[in-house]
């Protein structure tokens, strides 16, 4: 690969994204600066991991993604707790809110999402958190090392409830409000988000459908949640779950194309020349629903921040796209899923055709667990899947997923028996 010398690469954030795109650059570049700025306090750690590190699987040391002098190494200048507040795409500059400037010869916006506030009164009481950063970990574990007896979990998402899980594990009387009418909603469909609920419950979370918080109580600390009937529920420790938004609104006004995030190209460039942007903070195409969307997953974040980084040293990588796709696992229960698990109540997306959308299920009982699959097809192409109790077809469903192509009947009953990975084989 051609690459210019004395550039100066500056990637802001240093998560997935800018990790895995620095590790890349310096793989190409060995000679020129690079510069990570990032509001954390802390070397690149895994957001994946915190809710291990609560339930006490794993200390605080196991969340660190590299070993300690891994920058220096690497000859990677890193500046922690900055934030940057101004980009000058005209003269190439970035700034931070005190006043600091860096130019660049290629900028990567890594900044990735931040977690949405609870916005209800008592919200900022001081055991009232969201789980986002290694720093939010540190300071719930700080209030159950304190003695905290009662948590009350808002939303049912996977922050949610694998925070749930983790508190449970370590002794809490645990209770989830979710506002909607199952949990996982964006993860999974209702009868695997059913089957998840009943687990939990058997070991003794209780949750609450259909109810929001209006209030959290307590003068200086937390002593209860309120919800809207008035019912007032004990709590020392309140853990806000309501989604993540992209850290784009500092770019606003400077020409990027948004949307929910930063849109980018197929090489990961944004619209503004020498920007790319990956990770939380990025609108990719998205392989299924056919339009650009952010699909704020690890491995998504991690293949965008090495494409990006390659082709910031004058690579022509390309990145295909994008796939909304997660697991859980919840006392020995697990749930995988991708692309599109619910039948869509839209029409299909243009250029795809008028093909019928149905769900194709199965569910039974093995060794006392459940065991349940969906499939969602558009005419003969597979859109997604939900996979619970027995994921073991995970990574054949999504190659077909990502494939996107149709499957003759033939196809079909290899991919839904043992030999699934011939049908893949079949595909390319």
């Amino acid at each position: 690969m051609d690459t210019e010398r004395n550039m100066r690469y500056i990637v802001i954030g240093n998560s997935a994204a800018g990790l895995f795109a620095v590790e890349e650059i310096r793989k190409h570049d060995t000679l020129s600066e690079i510069i990570v700025l990032t509001a954390e306090s802390e070397p690149s750690y895994s957001r994946c991991l915190t809710t291990y590190f609560l339930a006490g699987d794993i200390p605080v040391s196991a969340l660190y993604l590299r070993e300690e002098g891994f920058a220096e190494r690497l000859n990677i200048k890193v500046v922690y707790e900055v934030e940057v507040n101004q980009i000058d795409p005209e003269h190439q500059l970035v700034q931070s809110a005190d006043g600091r400037e860096w130019t660049y010869s290629k900028l990567l916006l890594a900044m990735g999402a931040s977690a949405n506030k609870l916005k209800v009164p008592g919200s900022n009481l001081p055991e009232v958190f969201t789980l986002r950063t290694m720093k939010d970990a540190v300071a719930i574990n700080a209030v159950l090392e304190q003695g905290a007896q009662n948590c009350v979990v808002i939303g049912g998402g996977l922050v949610s409830l694998k925070s749930a899980y983790a508190l449970k594990k370590r002794g809490l009387a645990v209770t989830v409000l979710i506002s909607s009418g199952q949990l996982l909603s964006q993860m999974l469909d209702k009868k695997a988000g059913d089957l998840i609920q009943e687990r939990l419950s058997a070991y003794g979370i209780r949750f609450l459908i259909q109810t929001e918080a209006s209030a959290i109580t307590g003068t200086d600390h937390v002593q209860g949640v309120m919800l809207a009937d008035k019912t007032e529920l004990a709590a020392d420790l309140v853990i806000v779950g309501k989604g993540v938004r992209p850290n784009i609104g500092n770019l606003r006004d400077l020409g990027f194309n948004l949307g929910e995030g930063v849109q980018v190209d197929s090489s990961l460039a944004t619209n503004i020349p020498n920007i790319y942007a990956a990770g939380d903070i990025a609108e990719t195409w998205d392989l299924v629903r056919h339009k650009l969307a952010v699909n704020a997953t690890w491995p998504n974040a991690t293949t965008q921040g090495r494409i990006a980084g390659a082709n910031m040293c004058g690579g022509h990588e390309v990145y295909p796209g994008s796939l909304g796709q997660n697991s859980v696992d919840f006392f020995g229960l697990s749930a995988m899923s991708a692309g599109i698990t619910k039948l869509p109540e839209i029409p299909a997306p243009k250029g795809i055709g008028d093909d019928v959308w149905t769900q194709e299920e199965s569910q039974l009982i093995k060794d006392g667990m459940p065991v349940y699959r969906s499939l969602i097809w558009q005419g003969d192409l597979l859109r997604g899947f939900v996979l619970l109790g027995d994921t073991s077809q995970c990574g054949v469903l999504t190659g077909l997923v990502k494939a996107g192509r149709p499957l003759t009947q033939a196809q079909k009953e290899l991919t839904l028996g043992k030999r699934g990975t011939l049908a893949v084989g079949m595909m390319k």
